[in-house]
């Protein structure tokens, strides 16, 4: 027997040909992509779209492989760059839909590509059997498991603890019971993938359980719903009938108060039959607002993970492990580049390197530090625009300890100024990728060593002071967001 994951019943494969109405609404939108993204791109990527099923307000394609279906998620979906996106070309045509996604129908590798030897006669019965699951309408990505996963220094606590939920890596058992898990930390981290890898991982392991992952926003549309049809009582049941709950997004909730209170009673009620409850988020709980305190005590309770920005160091060593995973050999000078210049997320390095193997499998582009700065030139904008900068960083850290910017550049040896100025040299030794010189310039010519000296300091200073701690990591999550 299959481990039970909690389906939405709303979307039921189709693989009778597609209605006269569907033809003509795919021809509009075809030649609507067409316009708007080039004869190419369509004919690349867009083309080899299907319907795979539909509603009134969600739409569902197929695409014939999993690059191409990351490919237009990403280039066509998620990019802002452009007026109008796949969501919008949709949307003009029916106004009613909401949501539309790409899922991958057939399995054929990346490797095959250029061959584009599809196969187009598959027959779909089950939508679970593919890469996506719908566990309470919210996707479970068959890529987000630990097999897929890279740890490297910045997330190393965070895949320790998901291992540990997941119940694999307990070598060190430090709990009887189960322990919630909170997660969370900036946008693009890999949150999502790590929580899902412990609901796959699951699953595998036992069959029996029921795991439900879902979004914080599907929750409450479940719940409204249960209220609606009179039916908060089955809801209920359904939700303490579960072995594995994980929610992600759980800032959505905040204002939203008899979401809350369900929401709350589900946490406390799952705890306390010791059932292991994951919860992702974008900030840590005390940095949550709207958000009823005795949820925010509850949730706190728990092991409470941040996934902090990766340093240089972490973003060559994910570089180097996704190209692996590719089967792509790609020269360190470029590794070394992409990870130097594009700090803004894992989600961003990934797509970087996604996007020069592409020219390379499509087009037989070779990758050379020459054409990737070309290539790359939009990723590196981005990164610049929104990476911390010193002067950033000492607005932040002079606002949370109620000092003047001045004073951090001053030669004030007090120890209320001395002690910030410490602090936010530390801050921009880690976050940013500045030399030791220029950061010494920055907070008023100060020399190398003393930019080394309150690096070490403030290090010693974390082991040993839980307070010094708690700041440096708050100011982080505040220079990051």
């Amino acid at each position: 027997m299959e481990a039970e994951v909690i389906a939405d019943t709303n979307f039921l494969p189709n693989n009778e040909l597609l209605s006269e109405s569907n033809d003509k609404f795919l021809a509009e939108l075809f030649a609507a992509c067409e316009k708007e993204f080039g004869a190419e791109n369509f004919s690349k990527w867009i083309a080899v779209l299907k319907i795979f099923t539909e509603s009134e307000s969600e739409i569902i394609f197929s695409a014939p492989s999993k690059f191409i279906r990351d490919w237009v998620i990403r280039e066509f979906i998620e990019q802002k760059s452009t007026k109008n996106n796949l969501k919008n070309l949709v949307q003009n045509l029916r106004p009613k839909v909401k949501k539309i996604a790409v899922i991958c129908v057939a399995d054929e590798p990346a490797s095959n590509l250029e061959n584009k030897a599809f196969s187009t006669d598959q027959k779909v019965i089950n939508l679970s059997k593919h890469d996506n699951v719908f566990a309470f309408g919210t996707e479970l990505n068959s890529r987000f498991t630990f097999q897929n996963f890279i740890s490297a220094k910045y997330n190393k606590l965070a895949t320790s603890m998901a291992k540990i939920a997941a119940g694999i890596d307990a070598q060190i058992n430090l709990f009887d019971d189960k322990i919630p898990l909170f997660i969370h930390g900036g946008v693009g981290m890999g949150k999502t993938h790590l929580a899902q890898a412990v609901a796959w991982q699951l699953k595998d392991q036992n069959k029996s359980k029921k795991v439900v992952y879902l979004s914080a926003e599907k929750f409450m549309y479940h719940f409204v719903q249960s209220i609606r049809s009179n039916d908060v009582m089955s809801f209920k049941e359904k939700m303490r009938s579960i072995d594995v709950l994980i929610v992600d997004d759980v800032q959505f909730i905040a204002g939203k108060e008899s979401t809350q209170q369900e929401f709350m009673n589900c946490f406390n009620s799952l705890v306390e039959d010791n059932k292991q409850v994951v919860l992702v988020c974008d900030r840590c709980p005390s940095d949550l607002t709207n958000i009823d305190e005795k949820l925010k005590s509850r949730i706190s309770g728990g092991m409470i993970v941040n996934f902090k920005s990766p340093d240089y160091q972490d973003r060559l060593a994910i570089l180097k492990a996704k190209s692996q995973l590719m089967e792509q050999e790609i020269c360190e000078k470029v590794l070394s580049f992409i990870a130097e210049k594009i700090s803004t997320s894992v989600r961003d390095l990934e797509g970087a390197l996604k996007k020069l193997i592409a020219g390379k499998v499509l087009l037989g582009e070779e990758i050379t530090l020459e054409s990737t700065k070309v290539i790359l030139a939009d990723y590196v904008r981005k990164s610049n625009s929104q990476a911390p900068t010193i002067e950033k960083i000492q607005k932040i850290v002079a606002q949370f300890y109620g000092i003047k910017i001045s004073d951090l550049v001053a030669k004030n040896r007090s120890r209320n100024i001395a002690r910030p100025r410490q602090i936010a040299m530390y801050l921009t030794k880690n976050l940013t990728s500045e030399s030791l010189p220029k950061i010494g310039a920055g907070f008023g010519g100060k020399n190398h060593a003393t930019v080394i000296h309150s690096v070490k300091l403030v290090k010693e200073l974390m082991n040993e002071d839980q307070k010094i701690l708690q700041e440096v990591k708050m100011l982080e999550e505040k220079i990051i967001s």
